[in-house]
């Protein structure tokens, strides 16, 4: 049995024990009412077929129920639900008529001269079927209900499986030119300097790692951004010498506070991509961190014109501003731009919780 069948199960089951116990309270207020004003009737045999007649119903609803699984009723359309369902109740309520008639006959002999054979069957047969029947109207809303309920929990956790395997997907997209360029450094290095050939592959299996292992996490502290961000940038430096230059600003006290993983790295490595790197005489890249309004504002500039880099604005920009959606909503926000004639500013805000800052 899945989860979804345990819990109409338990919904059905509360159903039946409340439905028909306050039922049977009442159908024994009334006929104690009923029998205390005609003396002739002996109380306590006609509480007692009150009683078995109410349990006899109880009991054919449940075989209702299960024939309608058994028929798989539920899984088929609302008209042969209805229609099917209905007419089982029909017959069993007039089952129940049947089995109750003789000692019905007994009990309420009176009633049966005064009122005649006739009507007190007609009586009791619609007694029985509109009580079966107010029972199957019951259960369609009570099953209805829970199965709406059940499709509503199933779409918001569908929704939420897609969001999480988008965020994933957008994660785990590193630029293959990096390393690319790393490995084509590291072969170079090799020959002429093996000791620091040996640190290199060292900070690159740092980044590799953070980079798998922030596919596990939707936050990072910015200390460990910023330390990859640095391991990168130190590749970076291998593969352009004098043409990157770097200057870091960031505020003190921000090391607890959680950013998307790659969020900063993606930032500094586009803007190396399109600034340092794509310019013979290189440039110098700005990264800066700080509070704004109760907001974290990360910071990145580099030399260009965003107009002669529009793959800037591609698919790695694309998935970071899918990415802050998916996470904060319109609670976050990402810009780029031109600075003046020769900057591009990189620009993230994110919302910081007060447990982050501490």
């Amino acid at each position: 049995m899945s989860a979804s069948q345990k819990n109409e199960f338990k919904y059905y089951l509360f159903s039946q024990l409340v439905g028909w116990g306050l039922f049977l309270i009442l159908r024994l207020i009334v006929m104690a009412i009923y029998c205390a004003k005609r003396p002739a009737i002996d109380m306590t045999a006609a509480l007692s077929l009150e009683a078995f007649d109410h349990l006899a119903q109880a009991f054919s609803s449940h075989l209702i129920w299960k024939w309608m699984h058994w028929r798989g009723l539920f899984d088929r359309g609302w008209k042969s639900l209805f229609l099917q369902g209905y007419l089982a109740a029909l017959f069993m309520g007039l089952v129940v008529a049947l089995i109750v008639w003789f000692p019905c006959r007994e009990i309420f002999a009176e009633d049966f001269e005064r009122i005649g054979v006739g009507a007190m069957v007609g009586f009791m047969i619609m007694q029985n079927a509109l009580v079966t029947i107010l029972w199957f109207s019951g259960l369609l809303a009570i099953y209805y209900f829970q199965r709406a309920r059940n499709l509503e929990v199933l779409q918001v956790e569908t929704t939420a499986a897609a969001r999480e395997a988008q965020l994933h997907a957008l994660k785990g997209q590193i630029n293959p030119h990096f390393l690319f360029n790393s490995f084509n450094s590291l072969r170079a290095l090799i020959d002429e300097n093996p000791g620091r050939a040996r640190d290199a592959v060292t900070q690159l299996a740092v980044i590799m790692r953070y980079s798998l292992t922030s596919a596990e996490r939707k936050l990072v502290p910015l200390s460990e951004e910023l330390r990859v961000v640095g391991l990168y940038l130190e590749l970076e430096k291998l593969r352009l010498g004098d043409r990157l230059t770097v200057t870091t600003k960031v505020d003190a006290g921000l090391e607890a506070v959680q950013i998307p993983p790659l969020l900063l790295q993606g930032l500094v490595e586009n803007a190396v991509k399109f600034g340092p790197a794509a310019r013979k005489q290189g440039g110098e890249i700005v990264y800066s961190a700080h509070l704004h309004d109760g907001h974290l504002r990360l910071r990145v500039t580099n030399p260009g014109r965003l107009g002669t880099a529009s793959e800037s604005t591609g698919t790695g920009l694309k998935n970071l501003r899918d990415r802050l959606n998916l996470l904060f909503g319109d609670a976050a926000w990402f810009v780029i731009g031109d600075e003046d004639a020769d900057r591009v500013v990189a620009e993230v805000n994110l919302p910081v919780s007060p447990v982050s800052r501490h």
